[in-house]
């Protein structure tokens, strides 16, 4: 396996002030499947393999452990076309008993014909049979179709729907489109959903292609226009803006739409200046990686991260945003979690979106690994100041051999080999250049022991 120092942190923006030695965690990545063709949906499923759509029609199971991949089946009717295809999956929460997969996809041939539907096929034998309408005729377009899937603990399907590239369909009551949506698991309307006789649970949403309950509560992740990439905490029958407000209520003419429409701002803004193409997003709090508990986690596609947004205990503010990936493998379209706290992650090269198309796209396996480093809270190590604007200053112990400089993927960016205990760094890597603002780390190297401590370039 290749061993990446990816560097997994850290604590609470609210200490960066305060000098911490911080333990060294490091994940190292494991191609699970190649040769895939733009995975769109993985979810751990109850037989602990991971389950697949590809936007072309394929539904598969895949070996977590060996990558040895099992055809469910490939739905022939699929539309794929610009964004539109095969899309969310969900399975039934009792699947002994119900062994009922729900998929999600564009049929039609055109533009002006394509349509989303959402299916229930049956598992059986390896196989996925028996197909069931449980909604369809819902307008669909090339690009702005959602849409994934989740079925609660109360056994109703929860699905997201984009706007079909109809920005005024997000504000429209009448329609499924720009929407999260709720149903029963044969397409009947909850007589608690907060329209009467709809399916609609909260609107004014451009295209959410992310979803997740979590803690009692769902999030779902938004596609920006050209900024404000949205990750929603979503309450009923509530207005989410769009396309009158992006992101914040920030600017005079948003400020008076929200108040004028009860809009709900999203609890995270990533990023306002521009947009990362938000995909799907996931709840983490397992000990594995505990920088990473209490955090959702979302991936990006036009930005190829992902990123940490580390919750507050009451899981309804972000406290940080942290970029664990950072366009390491393209464009990345799903996440999903394995009991025992790896993370997984869907790549979507395949279509050339981001560049020039790739052989194939595949999933990758990230996993921590725990570092045998001296984390002695007795430090002799001062940094100072931390944030920095121009210079650094490191005290160290005498035994200290060296000093790297590392960036937020772990690459060393700086090398220093101390000849004095007072150290001044200009914030300069290797060839001189200045290093642009953001998280970095610094690791001190000496004879006993090494150390990693977190610092702020502004």
């Amino acid at each position: 396996m290749k061993l990446l120092n990816k560097l997994l942190f850290v604590f609470s923006l609210l200490m960066i002030n305060v000098s911490l030695v911080m333990s060294e965690e490091f994940f190292e990545t494991r191609n699970v499947a190649t040769k895939l063709d733009t995975p769109w949906e993985i979810l751990w499923g109850p037989d602990n393999y991971i389950w697949m759509t590809e936007r072309y029609g394929r539904v598969s199971r895949v070996n977590p452990e060996t990558g040895e991949l099992f055809e469910l089946v490939t739905i022939n009717e699929v539309f794929e076309n610009g964004e539109r295809g095969l899309m969310g999956m969900a399975l039934h929460p009792q699947f002994s008993e119900s062994p009922y997969v729900y998929v999600v996809y564009n049929t039609g041939s055109t533009d002006a014909n394509t349509r989303i539907k959402i299916v229930r096929y049956t598992y059986e034998n390896n196989k996925l049979s028996n197909p069931s309408i449980i909604i369809d005729n819902i307008k669909g377009w090339w690009n702005h179709n959602g849409a994934r899937l989740w079925i609660d603990e109360d056994l109703k399907l929860w699905f997201t729907i984009g706007d079909a590239a109809s920005s005024g369909l997000a504000q429209d009551l009448s329609n499924v489109n720009g929407k999260l949506c709720r149903i029963n698991l044969d397409g009947t309307i909850p007589a608690d959903n907060p329209f009467p006789n709809s399916a609609i649970w909260s609107f004014g949403h451009r295209n959410q292609q992310g979803l997740v309950f979590a803690n009692g509560k769902i999030y779902t992740s938004e596609h920006g226009a050209s900024t404000d990439d949205e990750v929603n905490l979503i309450l009923k029958g509530r207005n989410y803006g769009w396309p009158q407000v992006q992101g914040y209520c920030d600017n005079d003419n948003e400020k008076k739409v929200c108040a004028e429409k009860n809009v709900v701002e999203p609890i995270k803004s990533l990023y306002p200046e521009y947009t990362l193409a938000l995909g799907g997003i996931d709840y983490y709090n397992h000990s594995a990686m505990k920088q990473l508990q209490n955090s959702l986690l979302v991936v990006s596609l036009k930005a190829g991260k992902l990123t940490q947004l580390k919750l507050d205990e009451n899981g309804e503010k972000v406290l940080e945003t942290n970029d664990i990936i950072d366009n390491k493998y393209g464009r990345l379209r799903d996440l999903c979690i394995s009991p025992d706290g790896r993370i997984f992650i869907s790549t979507s090269n395949k279509d050339g979106r981001g560049g020039p198309a790739v052989e194939d796209d595949r999933i990758i396996e990230l996993k921590a690994i725990e570092s045998s480093i001296n984390n002695s809270e007795n430090s002799n190590i001062n940094i100072y100041p931390n944030p920095v604007d121009e210079m650094m200053n490191f005290e160290t112990d005498e035994d200290v051999l060296e000093i790297q400089i590392l960036n937020i993927h772990g690459d060393i960016v700086r090398n220093i080999v101390p000849n004095l205990r007072l150290i001044n760094w200009d914030r300069t890597d290797n060839i001189g250049n200045r290093l642009s603002s953001g998280i970095y780390f610094i690791k001190f190297i000496s004879k006993s022991n090494t150390e990693i401590r977190k610092i702020i370039l502004k």
